[in-house]
C-alpha cells in the first residue's frame, strides 16, 4: 500500500524533538513492501499547503497520524494540544479517502478518548511496529480486524481497546532516520535521541510510561545500542545523543555494558539521559564520565521523604544525597526534576525540598507545579476520591494538595527567583526561543537545561526563573 506517515508535533520549544517513534514505524512498513513517505509538520508554517499538495499528488491508501503529547503539563500555564491536531485531521478528511489510523505516545495515554474526539475509526495503542503491519494487511485484504491486539477500534458504535502487544525483540526494530530530516533538526538545536530499552516497573502515581510502553522492561542488546550511536556519528556526523529511556540505569549491569561499549569502540561523544538515583555508585558515576555522559537529570520529585513516599517513588532523600554527591565527584553536570505539589504536600514539605537543593546545588532544578491527571493512573483515582472535576479526561486538569491551593505559585515564583539554577515550568520562558537558537548555532549542546545553567552562570540571578517545557 502507499502508505503516508504524519508528525503532528509542532511545539519546537525549548528544542523540536524528532518523531523517532514514527521512524521505527516506517522502518518496519518499508520491510514489510509498503511504499511509505513521512510528512514531519514540526517544522511546517502551513499544514495545508502541505498536505493538500502531497494529498492530491500521491493519494496514499493510508494515513497514519502520530500524536507526541495532548498537552505541555504545564500548570498553571499550560497548552492544550489536541484542538490543532484535531484541526489538521479534519482537513485530511476533506481532502483524502484513505484509511486513517492514529497512534504515538500522546494516543496511547487516552486512546478510547482521543479516538472518540477526533471521530476516527481505527488506533494503535502502545507498540506499533507490528500492529499496523498486520492492521493494513487485513485492510487491504478486506479482512477483519477486531482480533488484533494492541487495535482500538469503533466497533457497532462503541469503541473497543483491544490488549497491547509488546514485543520482545527490540534488536529487530530500528528507526528508519532516513525518513527523518535530521539534519535540520539538529541545526534547530533539536538532541537526537536513542532508545535501549523500552518499559517501566516503578509506581511512581502520576506516571504514563506503564500506558505507554508496559511495564515489563525490555532490553535492547547493549552492542547493538553502541552499533547505533557508530553509526549515527559516521553517517551523520552527530556527537551528541539523549537516552530517552524512562530510566537510563536501571537495570544497572545493562547501562553499565553500553558505557563499557562506548569506551571500547573508542566514539567521541556526549549524552545524557534520565537516572533513578537509588543506582548511582561512586564507580558508575566515574564510569558515565568516561564514556562521554555530559549530564544526570533525575526525576526526583521531591526532596522530602513523606511526599516520596506519598509518590511511590522507591527512593528516599539519603539516596538523593548521595546520588548528588557522586555525580559531583565525577564531574557529571546534574539536574534534579521536581513535581511539587501533589498528595500531601504543604509548606513544610516544600521547604524541606528546597533545603536540600541548596546543600546539594544541581547545576539545574526544573520544577513543575500541579500533578498532571492522566486517566487509568493512581494519581486519577486519588483525585476522584478527593473529588475533582476531570471533565473528559484530555482537557488538562492537575492535582494540587489542598494546604498549597493559593500558595504553591507563588512560593515556587519566590524561590526561583533568588536561585539561578531554578527552573520553574509553569510559566511562560524568560529566555527567547531565538536566543536558544543562537546559542545553538555557535555550538553550544546537550540539554536545555544544560544550557540553561551556563546562561544564568554567565547572567546571574535575573537569568533564573521560569520556562515553558
Amino acid at each position: 500500500m502507499r502508505i503516508t506517515l504524519i508528525a503532528l508535533n509542532q511545539e519546537k520549544y525549548p528544542y523540536p524533538v524528532q518523531p523517532i517513534g514514527l521512524a521505527y514505524i516506517a522502518g518496519a512498513l518499508v520491510k514489510n513492501g509498503h511504499e511509505v513517505k513521512m510528512l514531519d509538520l514540526c517544522f511546517s508554517d502551513d499544514y495545508q499547503a502541505l498536505l493538500g499538495s502531497h494529498l492530491q499528488t500521491q493519494a496514499p491508501e493510508a494515513l497514519l497520524f502520530s500524536i507526541r503529547n495532548i498537552d505541555s503539563t504545564s500548570y498553571p500555564e499550560s497548552i492544550y494540544y489536541l484542538p490543532r491536531i484535531q484541526e489538521v485531521i479534519a482537513f485530511c478528511k476533506t481532502r483524502s479517502k484513505a484509511h486513517m489510523i492514529v497512534g504515538g505516545s500522546g494516543f496511547s495515554i487516552a486512546p478510547r478518548e482521543i479516538l472518540a474526539y477526533l471521530d476516527l475509526e481505527m488506533g494503535v495503542v502502545g507498540e506499533g511496529e507490528g500492529v499496523v503491519g498486520e492492521l493494513l494487511d487485513h485492510l487491504a485484504l478486506g479482512k477483519s480486524i477486531g482480533s488484533i491486539s494492541g487495535l482500538v477500534f469503533q466497533n457497532n458504535g462503541v469503541i473497543q481497546v483491544n490488549a497491547r502487544r509488546l514485543p520482545a525483540d527490540l534488536d529487530q526494530r530500528l528507526p528508519a532516520r532516513e525518513f527523518l530530516d535530521v539534519e535540520r533538526y539538529v541545526a534547530e538545536g533539536g538532541i537526537t535521541s536513542i532508545q535501549s530499552k523500552r518499559g517501566c516497573h516503578f509506581n511512581c502515581i502520576y506516571c504514563t510510561y506503564p500506558l505507554i510502553e508496559g511495564r515489563t522492561v525490555r532490553l535492547r542488546n547493549p552492542a547493538g545500542v553502541v552499533a547505533e550511536l557508530e553509526q549515527l556519528n559516521k553517517q551523520y556526523g552527530l556527537d551528541s545523543f539523549c537516552f530517552v529511556d524512562n530510566v537510563f540505569n536501571y537495570p544497572m549491569e545493562h547501562a553499565v555494558a553500553i558505557c563499557r561499549g562506548i569506551l571500547q569502540k573508542g566514539l567521541k561523544i556526549q549524552w545524557t539521559g534520565f537516572f533513578h538515583p537509588r543506582f548511582i555508585t561512586p564507580d558508575f558515576a566515574e564510569l558515565l564520565s568516561k564514556a562521554g555522559c555530559s549530564g544526570v537529570e533525575l526525576g526526583i520529585d521531591s526532596a522530602a521523604d513523606e511526599i516520596l513516599e506519598q509518590l511511590q517513588k522507591g527512593f528516599g532523600t539519603t539516596h538523593i544525597i548521595a546520588a548528588m554527591d557522586c555525580c559531583k565527584k565525577a564531574g557529571l553536570n546534574t539536574c534534579c526534576c521536581l513535581i511539587l505539589g501533589g498528595p500531601g504536600e504543604n509548606l513544610h514539605t516544600l521547604t524541606e525540598t528546597f533545603a536540600v537543593m541548596e546543600a546539594t546545588a544541581p547545576d539545574a532544578v526544573i520544577a513543575y507545579s500541579g500533578i498532571r491527571i492522566y486517566p487509568d493512573t493512581e494519581m486519577e483515582r486519588i483525585a476522584l476520591k478527593e473529588g475533582y472535576d476531570l471533565g473528559n479526561h484530555l482537557e488538562p486538569r492537575f492535582y494540587i494538595s489542598k494546604d498549597l491551593h493559593a500558595d504553591l505559585v507563588p512560593v515556587i515564583q519566590e524561590f526561583a527567583r533568588t536561585h539561578p539554577n531554578f527552573i520553574y515550568g509553569g510559566m511562560p520562558n524568560e529566555i527567547p526561543l531565538d536566543f536558544l537558537k543562537r546559542m545553538r548555532k555557535r555550538g553550544v549542546k546537550g540539554p536545555f537545561w544544560e544550557l540553561k545553567s551556563k546562561f544564568s552562570k554567565l547572567f546571574g540571578p535575573a537569568a533564573g526563573g521560569s520556562m515553558r517545557p
